[in-house]
């Protein structure tokens, strides 16, 4: 009886074992499984005519390796704050071009590695404002759970539409600001600048950095022919950094930002110091140590003179 209930509890034991290992090699299944979405191109620019009419396509890829189904739809695009986080849920003068785009019919199911070719129109209509208009197309994924019922990640994939409307347009901005910090304890060299659109349509802003050593005039960095170049939407201000580490941890440099927006250019130069903690400690302690030297120099100094004073007293007494 004994040994029948032992043998019992072994089966059941390993019975339990085999239903883990199977929920864990279903769960490292799903877990494995990549679901993706790619989208081409990134960021389309047109420009466009009040009363027309616009087509284009995009190009959706299944880059993941299951089977999917996948919707398309349109947000507007605007960003906030001077670091242009984005934000696809204002709607403004700007983002108008979300009710003149539409999709065609197209094929929604896609086996890994296939692609769809999705063919949208654009309806401008005759009272569209000129200047910029920005929207954002998705692609993304329409189901959230898989054959077996097991729930899957989503996967999106974007298209920035930068348009811009005939019609009155200012183009106007400015370069507010350029920082170039003069000490550092450490790699890198970088620098920022503030660019200010005031227009209504967007504009590219440009900056580079040119990194020199202070005393032999060596060119470390030219990146002149390699701008930073971003857009800077209508009514925004945005920071820009541009920074190069491979320089030496402790040196002195002559660093020449150029900056370019709106046809003005700017140009400011620079010395950097890069000092780093420990050498600067040693400054310090050589520093401290010269001080201690010449106060104790000194004290040295009105201790022989008070011995030198009181000597010759002692002589005067002895001679009275």
């Amino acid at each position: 009886m004994f040994k029948s209930k032992k043998k019992l509890c072994l089966l059941s034991l390993a019975a339990a074992i085999l239903f883990a290992l199977n929920i864990t090699s279903n769960a490292l299944a799903e877990e494995s499984s990549i679901i993706g979405l790619q989208i081409s191109p990134v960021i389309q620019r047109m420009e466009l005519d009040p009363s027309s009419s616009y087509a284009n396509n995009i190009t959706i890829v299944n880059t993941g390796d299951e089977p999917l189904k996948f919707e398309m739809n349109i947000s507007p695009y605007q960003v906030e704050d001077i670091n242009y986080a984005p934000i696809y849920t204002v709607t403004n003068a700007y983002t108008q071009i979300v009710n003149w785009i539409t999709f065609d019919e197209y094929d929604d199911y896609l086996e890994p590695g296939e692609m769809s070719i999705v063919h949208y129109h654009i309806n401008v209509p005759k009272d569209a404002p000129g200047g910029g208009q920005y929207a954002v197309v998705f692609a993304e994924t329409k189901d959230a759970t898989g054959e077996d019922q097991s729930v899957r990640a989503n996967a999106r994939a974007g298209m920035i539409v930068r348009a811009k409307v005939a019609g009155v347009t200012r183009e106007t901005g400015e370069i507010t600001k350029t920082i170039i910090p003069g000490f550092l304890l450490a790699p890198p060299i970088s620098a920022t600048a503030t660019f200010k659109n005031t227009g209504n349509v967007d504009a590219d802003a440009r900056m580079s950095i040119k990194i020199e050593n202070y005393f032999s005039g060596e060119v470390i960095y030219d990146g002149t022919n390699d701008q930073l170049e971003k857009t800077i939407l209508p009514d925004t201000t945005r920071d820009l950094n541009i920074s190069w580490a491979n320089v030496p941890r402790l040196d002195i440099f002559k660093v020449t930002l150029n900056t370019e927006f709106m046809g003005d250019a700017e140009v400011k130069t620079r010395i950097v110091i890069i000092c780093p903690i420990w050498f600067m400690a040693i400054i310090i302690l050589i520093i401290l140590v010269i001080v201690f030297r010449i106060l104790a120099k000194r004290r040295e100094d009105r201790r022989t003179r008070t011995n030198s004073r009181n000597a010759q007293g002692s002589s005067g007494n002895l001679n009275l």
